[in-house]
């Protein structure tokens, strides 16, 4: 019997098209109540999603639609804090307050709903049931620069880690979730014991590898970017038409949080190809190396959500679009506005792009599943 296990990005709101996929994929898979993951592993807002379906998880298909009702009914107001006085702390870390600062948003809603929306004790139960093996929420290490797995699973120790990577046996909470998915600069680090935590995307350049230590042998991975062609990469966005010289502050915020939370999941899904082409070429040589072939599958938006998100911006409170504006056109802040939205309107579009994205994909669905 294989080992599957689900791997779920990061990106804020954009977490809301990993729902939609899921919600595909309780449709086109034969059985609706028993999960086909036994591994579950999250960032960022990956974390979220998969701390979400380990605690629902006696019932795949519940915990999707219970999933996807609560992203489709979410609110700004539920994730951070949109008052005047947390918008002027905005503003004001931006041009240099004295104060010291560890954050631009105050995310002490976002714990609020982790507690109303998730049973945290359910794992252990779900866990000793049988129903999933292991819960890996991984988040960065601000003291050690590290990518730290938090590891809730049926087995007593771990033994593997190394410079920049670990794995600590923990029993998942709030906060490991909180960590997880603290979007750097934007959302304030959390502690966790002696140590301070953020975003799981940061340093993760190979988000599989807990899952694959944990002992998968076929992963289902859920992306947020979209997969460009190289002759789509080389035509400007069009947010950025139009604007010549220097690149404003909201543009290189842009651009640095898009590579640091975007870039690692589908890269490493291509290595894994590439080293699954090289075992079926090769054979016995590569097998008797240490080389196994790994089935990957990479789900990931037909559109650009950052565009979408652009045309979406009407939709975020009136003080964030300001705070934004102060240091540039809200044009060039399209990846952040997709971090941020998280309101009914987008949340719902990117459900719908999920869903129609696995329908359109049920026959490489169907066949990785079946595989054996």
């Amino acid at each position: 019997m294989n080992k599957t296990a689900l791997i779920l990005s990061g990106g804020g709101a954009r977490g809301a098209y990993q729902a939609g996929v899921l919600k595909g994929l309780a449709e086109i898979l034969p059985e609706k109540k028993q999960s086909p993951f036994k591994i579950i592993s999250g960032v960022s807002a990956g974390a979220i999603n998969g701390t979400k379906l380990a605690t629902d998880i006696d019932n795949f298909a519940n915990a999707v639609e219970k999933l996807n009702f609560l992203w489709s009914q979410l609110t700004t107001e539920q994730v951070f804090t949109t008052d005047f006085l947390s918008m002027n702390k905005f503003s004001l870390g931006m041009f240099g307050a004295k104060k010291k600062m560890d954050a631009l948003l105050d995310t002490s809603p976002l714990a609020v709903l982790l507690e109303k929306y998730c049973d945290f004790s359910k794992i252990k139960k779900n866990i000793d049931a049988g129903l999933i093996e292991s819960l890996i929420i991984t988040a960065n290490n601000y003291n050690s620069g590290a990518a730290v797995s938090f590891v809730q699973t049926s087995t007593s120790r771990l033994t593997w880690k190394d410079s920049r990577r670990l794995a600590v046996l923990s029993n998942i909470s709030p906060e490991h979730v909180m960590a997880s998915s603290a979007i750097p600069m934007l959302f304030p680090p959390i502690k966790i014991g002696s140590q301070y935590y953020g975003d799981g995307c940061v340093r993760n350049n190979t988000p599989c590898s807990p899952s694959l230590r944990m002992g998968a042998d076929k992963i289902f991975v859920i992306g947020v970017r979209t997969q460009m062609d190289s002759e789509i990469m080389e035509r400007p966005s069009i947010a950025t038409q139009g604007y010549q010289g220097s690149p404003s502050m909201i543009r290189i915020f842009n651009t640095l949080l898009n590579a640091v939370l975007l870039d690692s999941v589908e890269q490493d899904v291509r290595r894994i190809q590439r080293i699954n082409e090289l075992v079926d070429e090769s054979g016995s040589a590569t097998t008797k190396k240490g080389f196994q072939k790994i089935p990957a599958l990479c789900i990931s938006p037909s559109q650009d959500i950052g565009e979408l998100a652009r045309g979406q911006a009407h939709h975020l409170p009136r003080l964030i679009r300001m705070s934004i504006s102060t240091i540039g056109s809200l044009d060039e802040a399209s990846e952040i506005l997709s971090y941020l939205l998280f309101e009914t309107h987008f949340c719902r579009k990117l459900i719908e792009m999920g869903y129609n994205d696995a329908m359109n994909q049920k026959q490489q669905i169907e066949e990785f599943f079946a595989e054996s």
